[in-house]
């Protein structure tokens, strides 16, 4: 049942960064000339990416393959390794996400989104005890965080099923 819960949370997680990525006001093409040209090459693939996976016509892989020429020519890219690690989420690959989630806490350390999404993907690969320790060393750090919350309803979730499970041993 707690299990549920961390999974519900993770699902509210991905929807609500997917919103936030997207556009919030329908653009003009004047706006879209001057936002494009202010864009890097690099940020202008990953806006694409995410388009494609908004749209839902497009072939996913094509986002992911978008994504990791990204990363390839910039390793500190935040949105692009970011992405790739919630896609890494949903495909339940774990083990890359928490890589994906780490490079971006490296990069932003305050990154309270990406953190959520280390101590989900540790989580899923049974460390609970890591990502419980993620999220209290993220809040000591960054106590003021808006997503607080959102970190302490994790940090609750992950202690209860930690009390669960050895409750079950």
């Amino acid at each position: 049942m707690k299990r549920a819960w961390v999974y519900a949370i993770s699902a509210v997680v991905v929807v609500t960064t997917v919103v936030m990525l997207l556009p919030h006001a329908p653009s003009t093409p004047e706006a879209e000339i001057t936002e494009t040209s202010t864009l890097s090459a690099l940020d202008q693939k990953v806006q694409e990416a995410l388009a494609i996976i908004e749209s839902q016509d497009g072939n996913p892989m094509q986002a992911i393959f978008l994504l990791r020429e990204v990363v390839e020519e910039d390793p500190r890219h935040r949105d692009a390794q970011y992405t790739l690690g919630q896609f890494s989420m949903m495909s339940g690959q774990f083990d890359k996400a928490v890589e994906r989630f780490e490079i971006v806490l490296q990069i932003q350390p305050d990154d309270a989104p990406a953190a959520i999404g280390l101590a989900q993907a540790q989580n899923n690969l049974g460390d609970t005890e890591g990502a419980i320790q993620g999220v209290q060393a993220f809040l000591v750090k960054y106590p003021n965080t808006p997503d607080a919350s959102n970190l302490q309803t994790l940090l609750a979730d992950l202690q209860a099923g930690t009390t669960e499970a050895k409750e079950l041993q």
